[in-house]
C-alpha cells in the first residue's frame, strides 16, 4: 500500500510510460502476477500500459499481459512521460546499484535505467513528472544531500537542483501528486481531505474538491482537467474536475469491492475515454468508453486476459 505522508510533518519541517520494450516475455495464456502495484501509465502511442509490480514491470498490450525482461527492480514513485519513465525505489539484489535508487529514468521501457541523482540516499514513494514538460515533483520523506527539509520539491533538470514548495492551503495527509503534462509550475495533490491545485510550483494551493479522501489523481492529457478517485472503502467515485474549478462531472466507476479503494488511474494519451485504474488490493480495471463499461484485467494481483485488444 502506498505510504501516506502527514501534512503536519511536512509543514512543521518547512495523486498512467514510453519507450517500446522490444522483447517482453510473452505470457499469453498464462497468469501474470502483481505482487505490488507502485504506479501506472500509458506509452505516448497509446499502445501499452505499464505497471511496476515490486519485481519488475508488467505490460498490457493487445489484451494481454506480459513481463518485461529487465533486472526486476522494485520501482517506486513510478511516473510515465512521453519519452519514457522516471522512478525511484530499490534495485534488484542481483545488480550492483546502490540502494535506494534516488532518482532514475528509462527511455527504453525499462530495459535499461539511467541514474540521475541521490543514489543510495532516498526512496521517493510520491513522485510525478509532467508528461511533456518533464518537470519532476516529489514529496521528500527525509533530509538528504539536496533537500534540507521535508515536503514538496521540484526539479527542472532531472535532479541537479531542487526547489521547495511551501504547500500553503493544503490540509490532510498527502496521498498522491500529479504534475501538469505541459505547465512546469502546475501541480495537484490529493489528500485525506480532498484535492488541491497549485499554479505556482507548490507554494500555494486552492482546494478543488472537498468532503472525502482522494486516493488517486491525475491530469488529463489536454491538461485542462483533473481525473480523481474520490471516496472511502465504502464507496468509490470517479470525477472529472475542470482546473478552473468551475465545473465537475462524474465518470461511472468500476465495481470496486467495498473493503478496497482505488490506488492509481491513468488516461490513454491517444483516447480520452480509455482509462485504466488499479486498487489497493491489486485489482485492475480498464474502459475504452469513458466508464460506460469496465473490464477487469486482474483480480487480487492475478491477471486476466481480455478477448479484445487495446
Amino acid at each position: 500500500m502506498r505510504q501516506l505522508f502527514p501534512l503536519t510533518l511536512s509543514l512543521s519541517a518547512l495523486v498512467v510510460i514510453s519507450g517500446c520494450q522490444e522483447n517482453p516475455e510473452e505470457t499469453e495464456g498464462t497468469e501474470v502476477e502483481f505482487t505490488h502495484i507502485h504506479g501506472l501509465g500509458f506509452t505516448e502511442d497509446g499502445q501499452r500500459a505499464y505497471i511496476p509490480a515490486h519485481d519488475g514491470l508488467r505490460v498490457f498490450e493487445n489484451g494481454t499481459w506480459s513481463v518485461v525482461e529487465d533486472d526486476q527492480h522494485d520501482f517506486m514513485g513510478f511516473t510515465m512521460t512521453a519519452n519514457g519513465f522516471y522512478s525511484s525505489g530499490h534495485p534488484s539484489m542481483q545488480t550492483d546499484y546502490e540502494n535506494p535508487f534516488g532518482l532514475i529514468k528509462s527511455t527504453d521501457g525499462g530495459e535499461s535505467i539511467e541514474l540521475l541523482a541521490l543514489e543510495g540516499e532516498i526512496d521517493f514513494h510520491l513522485m510525478s513528472a509532467g508528461y511533456h514538460s518533464d518537470a519532476i515533483y516529489v514529496i521528500n520523506p527525509e533530509p538528504n544531500s539536496s533537500m534540507d527539509e521535508l515536503g514538496l520539491h521540484r526539479t527542472l533538470d532531472e535532479g541537479q537542483e531542487w526547489n521547495k514548495g511551501d504547500m500553503t492551503g493544503v490540509s490532510g495527509e498527502v496521498i498522491a501528486i500529479a504534475a501538469h503534462p505541459e505547465e512546469e509550475s502546475v501541480i495537484a495533490l490529493s489528500t485525506t481531505e480532498g484535492a488541491f491545485l497549485s499554479e505556482d510550483a507548490g507554494d500555494s494551493f486552492e482546494q478543488v474538491l472537498s468532503g472525502s479522501p482522494v486516493p488517486a489523481i491525475t491530469f488529463s492529457h489536454s491538461g485542462g482537467e483533473l481525473l480523481v478517485a474520490e471516496g472511502t472503502e465504502e464507496e468509490t467515485r470517479l470525477k472529472v474536475i475542470n482546473t478552473s474549478g468551475e465545473s465537475e462531472a462524474d465518470i461511472p466507476a468500476p465495481a470496486v469491492k467495498s473493503e478496497d479503494a482505488l490506488s492509481y488511474l491513468s488516461q490513454n494519451p491517444q483516447s480520452e475515454d480509455t482509462i485504466m485504474v488499479t486498487t489497493m488490493e491489486r485489482d485492475i480495471f480498464y474502459t475504452e468508453n469513458g466508464g460506460e463499461t469496465w473490464e477487469q484485467l486482474a483480480e487480487e494481483g492475478k491477471s486476466r486476459t481480455t478477448s479484445e485488444g487495446t
